[in-house]
């Protein structure tokens, strides 16, 4: 006997051990320590936005750089008429 199952049986019982860790996490954990991890996670990611954001104002300024240095390396050529 072959068992078939399909993309929706597995998204039906990853919703059920979400459920199910959801319902233990609630019973074991006091709701202080869950407000607390919930700050900590949200600091976790603004580190992250923080590590992107000082990234991408990198890339910025070595653009605004070369594009400086590009503007300075211009040579005028004459052209004889």
């Amino acid at each position: 006997m072959s068992i078939r199952t399909n993309m929706q049986d597995l998204e039906n019982i990853a919703l059920l051990f979400e459920d199910i860790k959801n319902i233990a996490v609630a019973r074991l954990v006091p709701e202080a320590a869950r407000a607390h991890f919930r700050q900590a996670e949200k600091e976790a990611l603004l580190g992250v936005k923080s590590l992107l954001d000082a990234a991408i104002d990198r890339l910025e300024e070595d653009d605004s750089m070369k594009q400086v240095n590009d503007s300075n390396h211009l040579k005028q050529i004459p052209v004889e008429d």
